[in-house]
C-alpha cells in the first residue's frame, strides 16, 4: 500500500487515512458512456485479505453502508470470496460474490490500482437481487 506524504493531494490523502485508520476507503463512480455508476473498496485487501469489492445499481451512501458492514465483518474474522452466497449483509436478501475479471478489474478499481502502486489485488463483485 503506497505511504502517505507531502506530494500527495489532499483526496489522496484521505484514502490511505480511512485505510489506516478504518480499513476501508469506499469510492463512488458516475455512470459514464463506457461504464455503469458504482462503487468500490479501497484497502480491504491490505487491512484484511479480502478481495476488494465493487457493487453497481445502489445509490452511493446504501453501497458505502454495504461495503462498511463487510469491513466490519473481515474485522470478526468473515471473508467474502468469488463464489460464496451470504445471508445478512442486506435485510432479508442473500448477495452473492463473484470473481472480477483481470482484464476489467483496473478500469473498475483506479483508485485502488493507485492506492496498491498497480500491484496485483484480487477483486470481487457483490451481486444483490433487483
Amino acid at each position: 500500500m503506497r505511504r502517505s506524504d507531502d506530494s500527495l493531494t489532499e483526496g489522496e490523502r484521505k484514502v490511505l487515512a480511512d485505510v489506516a485508520e478504518t480499513g476501508v476507503h469506499v469510492v463512488h463512480v458516475e455512470a459514464t458512456a463506457d461504464t455503469p455508476g458504482h462503487s468500490c473498496s479501497v484497502g480491504l485487501f491490505e487491512s484484511f485479505g479480502q478481495p476488494e469489492i465493487v457493487v453497481f445499481g445502489l445509490p452511493g451512501q446504501v453501497a458505502e453502508e454495504l461495503i462498511q458492514a463487510v469491513a466490519d465483518a473481515n474485522d470478526g474474522g468473515t471473508l467474502f470470496l468469488a463464489g460464496s452466497r451470504h445471508e445478512g449483509l442486506l435485510q432479508d436478501y442473500p448477495v452473492r460474490f463473484c470473481a472480477v475479471p483481470d482484464e476489467v478489474r483496473g478500469g473498475l478499481f483506479g483508485v485502488a490500482r493507485w492506492a496498491y502502486e498497480d500491484e496485483t489485488f484480487p477483486a470481487v463483485q457483490l451481486v444483490w437481487p433487483d
